[in-house]
């Protein structure tokens, strides 16, 4: 029993680490389409796309699971999920995509590092999980990591301004963008393990297909309201560099990157989930110097190397509290 929870678990830091990737692969051309085009058309056009997409894909993963979804017996996860989909990819992807557009994306996502916390804290409130004094300490040197990375002083000099807000703006809104995905990964949680107990079974599949089609719906219903619809559909109808940014972005974010999350949280902690992702700057690092040709400097280095000490102690947070 305890040999395939320990599996279960490997699986989970799986799961998160291709999360992480898929974001990281993502952020790039969804950064140059949040300069190209308006977010809220782009935040649109990835939702409506990503929806699309996860109803096929949990269609052939899962049919009859896939149909039993639009039943009154999944309401409970229709709440919690559409409550954590409104939360992540409405007003947090939305705030995230106002950094990206300011920072760049390897500054802006080095604020995802603050998500752990909101997670945890998200966590105990409403799922009652709790991370270890290993753990926390984990987070702490992951967090510290990341921000040697991505916002020390020269890391913040050498951004560039490219005229859509303050550097401070930026930072601000990379903030509460952070909060909003890491309290929306524990009422995630809580949808599936509060659908479970009535008896039937969220996947992961269709978990992110609800909080996709919950927050597609959300968002066309205020901008039906705001009278801003004919913009949009202008916008998402013109074939453009923007356009085509936005739909390769949209298949590694959100559409893997948010089932990898899902499948994360099924198996692993929120907090300890949230710390993986917050790896995000380590991968676009690599994706920098590689694909972009941007330097890496020593500080950089030092700092994913203080980010992997940080996840190696969530990892085995609790086989080290057994030696104390």
């Amino acid at each position: 029993m305890a040999a395939q929870s320990e599996y279960m678990m490997s699986i989970g830091y799986f799961f998160a680490f291709g999360a992480a990737l898929c974001w990281s692969i993502g952020a790039f051309p969804l950064t140059i389409a949040s300069r190209q085009m308006d977010i809220n058309s782009m935040n649109h056009l990835r939702l409506f796309i990503a929806t699309i997409l996860l109803s096929f894909i949990a269609l052939f993963y899962d049919s009859s699971n896939f149909i039993h979804l639009f039943s009154f017996e999944y309401s409970i996860a229709w709440f919690y999920l559409g409550v954590s989909g409104v939360l992540s990819l409405v007003v947090g992807d939305y705030l995230s995509f106002k950094s990206f557009s300011i920072l760049g994306p390897q500054q802006a996502l080095m604020l995802t590092t603050f998500s752990p916390a909101s997670a945890l804290i998200a966590g105990i409130i409403l799922i009652d999980e709790h991370v270890n004094v290993f753990g926390i300490i984990g987070m702490l040197i992951t967090i510290v990591g990341v921000m040697t990375i991505s916002l020390g002083r020269s890391e913040r000099n050498a951004i560039p301004d490219h005229g859509f807000g303050s550097i401070s703006k930026g930072i601000l809104f990379g903030l509460l963008a952070s909060a909003c995905h890491g309290i929306a990964l524990a009422f995630g949680k809580l949808g599936i393990n509060e659908q479970k107990l009535s008896g039937q079974l969220v996947g992961p599949f269709s978990a992110t297909f609800i909080r996709l089609f919950v927050s597609a719906l959300f968002l066309i219903t205020l901008t039906l309201i705001s009278g801003k619809i004919k913009v949009v559909i202008k916008n998402v109808t013109t074939v453009n560099d923007g356009l085509k940014n936005a739909l390769f972005g949209t298949i590694f974010n959100p559409t893997f990157a948010l089932t990898f999350a899902m499948l994360a949280i099924m198996k692993i902690n929120v907090a300890v989930a949230q710390t993986i992702f917050a790896t995000v700057p380590m991968f676009t690092l690599v994706i920098g110097y590689f694909y972009y040709k941007k330097k890496i400097s020593v500080k950089a280095v030092l700092g994913v190397l203080a980010s992997l000490v940080g996840v190696g102690l969530l990892v085995w947070q609790d086989e080290l509290l057994t030696y104390f």
